[in-house]
């Protein structure tokens, strides 16, 4: 009698999902790591008394940054129609010179968004990563294409940096705060109008 062939074990990861938003709801940090001191108040981020958010922190002169490996961004971004990234920034604790750049792929293959975000000190705005044009993109880990690494993601990454881009960036004392981190597909804007309220345009 023949035995039946093996059949591989599927490799498990996440999907990403258009509409999934990082919220940090409570006091936890949900998996994002890096180089920073970080921190979550359990309120005064975007809906205000009671909600979360993440606090990127350093005291002295070193690398701002943040990073998630966590299962919910894990995947195939084109596949699932990704097209943007919308995330709320806030500057803590006093006017810091910051520039905020975003950046997905894998440990071989990273790619950061040349435009830079300027959170206020006033309060929280909304800034957007837009995937569809990689001439908005620079390679800073690795020699794949764009395509690759948007099919590819097992990352995304946020940290303060000045051009010219590379693998390592600038060092700056500062704190920053991030809240509602959303994966989008659709062309409906969302634009800031108030520190708590969301106005919506439909095209």
């Amino acid at each position: 009698m023949l035995a039946a062939p093996l059949c591989p074990v599927p490799v498990v990861r996440g999907d990403p999902v258009p509409g999934f938003v990082e919220d940090w709801p409570g006091t936890g940090l949900h998996g994002w790591v890096g180089g920073s001191n970080y921190s979550n108040p359990g309120t005064g981020g975007v809906g205000g008394v009671g909600d979360g958010f993440l606090i990127l922190s350093n005291t002295l002169s070193g690398h701002l940054g943040t990073f998630s490996i966590g299962p919910e961004y894990a995947g195939d971004w084109q596949a699932a129609g990704i097209a943007q990234v919308r995330l709320w920034l806030k500057d803590v604790n006093g006017r810091d010179p910051l520039e905020i750049h975003f950046s997905l792929g894998s440990r071989p293959n990273l790619w950061q968004y040349d435009p830079g975000f300027a959170p206020p000190d006033t309060g929280w705005a909304m800034f957007t990563v837009d995937l569809r044009d990689e001439s908005n993109w620079t390679r800073v880990i690795g020699t794949d294409t764009f395509a690759n690494a948007l099919r590819q993601v097992n990352r995304v990454h946020l940290r303060h940096d000045l051009a010219p881009y590379a693998q390592s960036p600038d060092d700056i004392v500062g704190d920053m705060g991030i809240d509602r981190l959303q994966l989008v597909s659709s062309d409906v804007e969302v634009l800031p109008v108030s520190w708590g309220r969301i106005k919506r345009l439909y095209r």
